[in-house]
């Protein structure tokens, strides 16, 4: 007894814009049944072919955020927060290796902090790639109000019971006249949040300074407020966080194995 034929059914291509899920489940009701495109009523429709070459994944938000290079502060030991600062020979060095370790990545967009370390930093390590850093005062360092540009030593015998609270990790530390690291935290993983949000699936890097990176991951990871320093910022080291629709995941924390040798 002959088998009946079946009628070759149309996919529309609309529904090659639909969520793959539901794509994925059409496709299956047709398998194998055609190759041709097709008119039907004017649209235009394509019968699935088994060969047919898969649409291509769309890239992932990929933001690469990594600290400064090294300071005259940073080498002095002073708190430098939102006061200005020039890069040391050594610093300009961190930058350029880590424009080495960056020179396989296309990247689309880089975002800095308003201060000229950040800058430099970036402009260094992405010399030659006709990028324009987008400036953003929310990625600025922790600001250290009557510690600014101070020595530690000199603010431990001025400061006894904030520097007490600096140094167990208490969230209350706040020098006069700065901030907590709560209001670090809050206002860098916002800015995070807000650049992937503008730069789904492109690849961004965000050059911020220490205090600030340790701030934003910690809020990522939901760490706790007392645990905000417990990894290590290096000047030029680099970290990545990966969107996963709207969750930051971290992939990357802290790589330093391009500046191996520097000093």
């Amino acid at each position: 007894m002959a088998v009946p034929r079946r009628r070759n059914r149309a996919i529309p291509l609309d529904d090659y814009r639909r969520p793959r899920a539901v794509a994925r489940q059409r496709m299956n009701q047709y398998r194998g049944r055609g190759t041709e495109g097709v008119l039907q009523g004017g649209t235009h429709v394509l019968l699935y072919n088994p060969r047919m070459p898969r649409l291509p994944r769309r890239p992932p938000t990929r933001i690469l955020i990594a600290r400064h290079g090294q300071t005259v502060t940073n080498r002095e030991g002073r708190f430098c927060g939102h006061s200005e600062t020039d890069l040391t020979d050594l610093g300009r060095r961190q930058a350029a290796a880590l424009g080495q370790r960056l020179a396989g990545i296309p990247i689309d967009a880089v975002y800095t902090s308003d201060f000229s370390r950040a800058i430099a930093t970036a402009a260094i390590a992405l010399e030659g790639r006709g990028l324009t850093p987008n400036v953003d005062p929310e990625l600025r360092e922790l600001h250290y109000g009557e510690w600014e540009l101070e020595k530690e030593r000199d603010v431990a015998k001025r400061y006894p019971e904030q520097h007490r609270l600096m140094r167990a990790e208490d969230p209350a530390w706040q020098p006069p006249g700065g901030e907590t690291t709560g209001m670090v935290r809050a206002r860098t993983f916002a800015a995070l949040q807000r650049i992937a949000k503008v730069h789904t699936h492109h690849t961004v890097l965000i050059v911020s300074h220490g205090t600030a990176i340790n701030c934003m991951l910690a809020e990522t990871l939901a760490m706790a407020p007392s645990h905000t320093f417990r990894f290590d910022v290096a000047n030029c080291g680099l970290s990545e966080v990966v969107m996963r629709r709207t969750t930051p995941i971290i992939v990357r924390l802290n790589d330093t194995a391009h500046l191996v040798g520097l000093k």
